[in-house]
């Protein structure tokens, strides 16, 4: 799933869009669910959101929180979700092409 930033304000998730004054929390929780989500279910393993949580040493309850943007999420915590999924680096974690999300 894509998540970009128009230059109107405007965010766009797969073919989803919608408007974010200047709330840069909630694009920031938006990304990183998206991104979690993203890699989750494309990963070879495919795993569910207790799987990652399990192997992550999280809850089930914040991963979905997290993945749901109702949560903020620590760079550790990230990490440990990073290294759940099978990437040995959080920065491998926010690449999803050769330019990268960052």
């Amino acid at each position: 799933m894509k998540t970009t930033i128009g230059s109107a304000g405007g965010v766009s998730i797969g073919e989803q869009s919608i408007l974010i004054r200047d709330d840069r929390a909630i694009l920031v929780r938006m990304t990183v669910g998206d991104l979690i989500r993203f890699h989750r279910r494309t990963v070879k393993t495919r795993l569910t959101q207790e799987e990652l949580a399990f192997r992550s040493g999280i809850s089930f309850e914040h991963l979905n929180r997290i993945e749901n943007y109702r949560a903020g999420v620590s760079i550790e915590v990230l990490d440990r979700i990073a290294h759940g999924i099978g990437f040995d680096r959080l920065s491998e974690f926010l690449r999803l092409d050769q330019k990268g999300i960052l």
